[in-house]
């Protein structure tokens, strides 16, 4: 490892997480801005719903192409050094996008984009546990958390205003932008110890291969991390196959227009915007464990209250609990993650958790659409979230048993974390 540094100062500390969450923000209101513009761009350039639908399938197919061995690279290497480099592609990458007119020239960027991504998602986690102290990461991930849900609600209303002006690829160029102003908050950040490896020096291929298998002894060692893993994934799995049905749910059985819809959508925002500021202001004093347990069951609880509303109101209440207590699931799991998975893991863990979570989200959204075709969009909405929240309920009561609040207790418990390197 690189030298060690004392522990920053207070007011050191401050200015680091200042810089940090100030990066995360720019950079998360200018994904939401993308995932707006993107396909509107696209729809104007082809002029095909087909085009459009493909952009979903790219990112899916970067994520399956990388995801496999991305983890071994960023635990290799400094990541700090990493980040700063992926931000500056993804800015070059996103300024190019609305200069080029040929659909295969378009897709080959937004699959490298969607690539970079993967690298940027295996680095950051693992740079922003080793810089900043354990007993500070929970208060520090609310923070990221509010900002983060803040862009869901203004990212898509600054796109919007700037394409109803006209400017199709002013948005995208804004995103850029934002990539920069990410780069340059990891350029004022410190860097981070890298943990040394056996097979540093060894081929991909092999260093690939020795991590699966270091990985799958560290899952069979940690046999409750595991299975909460498992649960929290499929949680988020069969979330995330309602919420490509969300559309058609307000349409079909709520019956809105685009104005209730996205009044709806707007709803759940403040909820996890609302339950983020609450946690920043509150998360150092509710254990992990309760953040978890709770936050899992009443998540699925505001989704079910979601599916099964018959208006607008109802559908309202149920986002808002959904939001205010995912963002209280999010931050507690994020926690756990930090203080369970050794920081030299967390990328090469991705390796082999990732891929499979890509392929079953394929999978269930491809039948989650064959479901709401056959039987109806509130049939598959209420049995995904039914199968949601049983999920959750045994994720809290793994949470309260002995190795589980064992477990969750030494999350809360003072630990030292990677000193900052030079």
């Amino acid at each position: 490892m690189a030298d060690a540094r004392p522990a920053p100062s207070p007011r050191q500390l401050r200015l680091w997480v200042t810089i940090l969450v100030a990066g995360a923000g720019i950079s998360s209101i200018g994904d939401f801005i993308y995932l707006v513009a993107i396909n509107v761009l696209v729809l104007e350039r082809t002029h095909s719903v087909t085009a459009v639908a493909g952009l979903w399938a790219v990112s899916r197919v970067a994520a399956l192409v990388v995801g496999p061995w991305a983890g071994s690279v960023t635990d290799r290497y400094p990541r700090r050094e990493q980040l700063i480099l992926i931000e500056l592609c993804r800015a070059a990458l996103l300024a190019v996008l609305p200069l080029l007119s040929n659909v295969i020239l378009m897709y080959a960027d937004l699959f490298l984009l969607g690539a970079a991504t993967v690298f940027f998602q295996n680095a950051s986690l693992p740079y922003r546990t080793a810089l900043i102290p354990a007993d500070k990461q929970k208060r520090v991930n609310a923070l990221s958390s509010t900002l983060q849900f803040s862009a869901f609600i203004t990212g898509p209303a600054i796109a919007g205003a700037l394409m109803a002006a006209g400017h199709l690829a002013l948005p995208l160029w804004l995103d850029a932008v934002s990539f920069l102003g990410s780069a340059l908050s990891f350029l004022l950040l410190p860097g981070v110890a890298v943990p040394q490896t056996e097979s540093h020096g060894s081929s991909l291929w092999r260093a690939v291969r020795d991590d699966a298998r270091a990985v799958w002894a560290f899952l069979r060692d940690h046999a409750t991390f595991l299975t909460l893993y498992i649960l929290f994934a499929l949680m988020m799995l069969l979330g995330s196959t309602a919420d490509a049905q969300e559309v058609v749910f307000a349409q079909e059985a709520l019956h809105l227009g685009q104005l209730g819809y996205g009044m709806m959508v707007t709803a759940a925002g403040v909820g996890f915007v609302a339950g983020s500021v609450l946690l920043s202001l509150w998360a150092h004093r509710l254990p992990t464990r309760l953040l978890v347990a709770a936050g899992a069951v009443l998540n699925a609880g505001g989704y079910l209250v979601y599916a099964c509303a018959q208006g607008f109101w109802s559908a309202v209440t149920g986002l808002v609990i959904l939001g205010i207590f995912g963002s209280a699931l999010n931050v507690g799991w994020t926690t756990y993650m930090q203080r369970v998975v050794p920081v030299a893991w967390m990328g090469r863990l991705n390796n082999v958790v990732g891929p499979p979570q890509q392929v079953l989200t394929i999978v269930f959204m491809l039948l989650g659409g064959v479901v709401s075709g056959s039987f109806g969009v509130r049939a598959l909405m209420v049995s995904m979230t039914i199968l949601m929240t049983l999920a959750s309920l045994v994720l809290a009561l793994l949470v309260n048993s002995r190795s589980g609040r064992t477990q969750m207790a030494d999350v809360d418990l003072p630990a030292g974390g990677e000193h900052v390197a030079g």
